[in-house]
């Protein structure tokens, strides 16, 4: 009979010591948190740039449609954007809540009333413990608060993978993936909207995320809540465009847009400007001064291009006659170069990699020898087919005539 005190006495113990602990754990947490979020800070500054590589590399050697790889694109650089954001916000609080710790260390009294102009003497103050308490709530709260979001986009991210895989492996039309993945959204956030109670939202809602999600709409408000992750968001939109800018140009289809042609970007064209872990989009060349009889040329390898020449050859041999175009006996057949309009033909093609990226590219040269010293511009055409949505079946030849265009000097 004497047990059952004795194991309730070790049991309040034994409860009282891990509240013990949970407290100096809560107490401390601002050096785990500081830690953790300069080092995420700077795993995540260094991700966009992996990103636009990555999302190019879809295009360029898996031969995904461009829509699907700006999608790729928008998606992983807004949700390494805001993380961002959320950790920054975190460490710019945590340095506002340094500053009152040692307001509380150097004026422990608080405000000395009689000290003040007389107008500012019957206002009641805050203590600075208070607000070093209150700092440290908000600081916990907004490192926390990205847990809520890390099972969505952990699932989110692994649903697109599987569709990105059906698409590649399984050749069928991106319009219908991009439907099904549209509609199946659509789905998710019906069911998640509904009231009735299903097996899916009990397991949801004693998850670690979607609790961490209760405990904030019950706490701070649902709508806070809502517009807070909005906020951020909104903040974040800066970073995002920035880390997609000039992603138009690995559109292998279609023209340069206007905004590319009056102002081009000099370091995807010529590689004396050139980040080497960054992919070539379409043409370039060693530099912009020419001082040899010929210009020496590389340009991007696209996956679908193979396809674009058997088509082209299957199924459009009199519209390519009717063109004037050069016969189709290999990929790099499919552009044309000119200088001042007159056609400029290239010489033999080789294929190579480039080192840092390992891109795919071709290169050739073309003779110059009857131009005079000035500046030129080579405009580049190219030959596209275009499919439809659901067949995926080829329906009508394109040519590009701006496909590209590049500036060059000859001495």
């Amino acid at each position: 009979m004497e047990s059952k005190p004795e194991e309730s006495r070790a049991d309040l113990q034994k409860t009282r010591e891990e509240l013990t602990w949970l407290e100096n754990l809560q107490r401390n947490s601002w050096e785990p948190e500081v830690i953790i979020s300069g080092i995420i800070l700077a795993f995540l500054f260094a991700f966009p740039s992996k990103i636009y590589a990555f999302s190019a590399m879809l295009i360029q050697d898996l031969g995904l449609n461009f829509l699907g790889a700006i999608l790729v694109l928008f998606y992983l650089t807004a949700v390494i954007s805001v993380f961002k954001i959320f950790f920054v916000v975190h460490l710019a609080l945590r340095f506002v809540w340094a500053g009152l710790l040692g307001l509380s260390y150097a004026f422990p009294e608080g405000v000395v009333k009689k000290n003040l102009f007389a107008n500012a003497q019957d206002y009641e103050y805050r203590g600075p413990g208070d607000l070093v308490l209150q700092m440290e709530r908000t600081c916990s709260m907004t490192f926390a608060y990205p847990i809520s979001l890390v099972f969505n986009v952990l699932v989110f991210t692994t649903y697109l993978a599987i569709l990105l895989f059906a698409y590649i492996w399984l050749n069928i039309s991106f319009f219908i993936v991009y439907l099904f993945f549209v509609f199946s959204l659509l789905g998710f956030a019906g069911l998640s909207l509904m009231k009735k109670k299903t097996k899916w939202k009990t397991w949801y809602a004693t998850s670690m995320m979607g609790s961490v999600g209760a405990i904030y709409q019950s706490n701070l408000g649902k709508w806070f809540t809502i517009f807070y992750g909005l906020g951020i968001f909104a903040l974040s939109g800066p970073l995002i465009y920035h880390d997609v800018r000039d992603f138009s140009l690995f559109f292998n289809e279609a023209d340069l847009l206007e905004n590319e042609l009056l102002w081009p970007t000099k370091e995807l064209s010529y590689t004396e400007y050139h980040d080497p872990d960054t992919r070539y989009p379409r043409v370039f060349m060693p530099g912009e001064v020419v001082d040899a009889g010929f210009l020496r040329l590389g340009v991007a390898r696209y996956e679908g291009d193979d396809r674009f020449v058997k088509d082209i050859n299957k199924f459009f041999k009199s519209d390519l006659d009717s063109m004037g175009w050069h016969p189709l006996e290999d990929t790099p057949d499919l552009y044309r170069f000119s200088i001042e309009d007159q056609v400029y033909p290239a010489d033999t093609w080789r294929r190579n990699r480039v080192q840092g990226t390992d891109q795919k590219v071709y290169e050739t040269t073309i003779p110059i020898e009857d131009l005079s010293p000035g500046t030129y511009t080579l405009r580049v055409e190219k030959l596209v087919v275009q499919y439809g949505l659901f067949s995926n079946k080829p329906e009508e030849i394109k040519l590009r005539a701006q496909w590209d265009e590049i500036d060059f000097i000859k001495k």
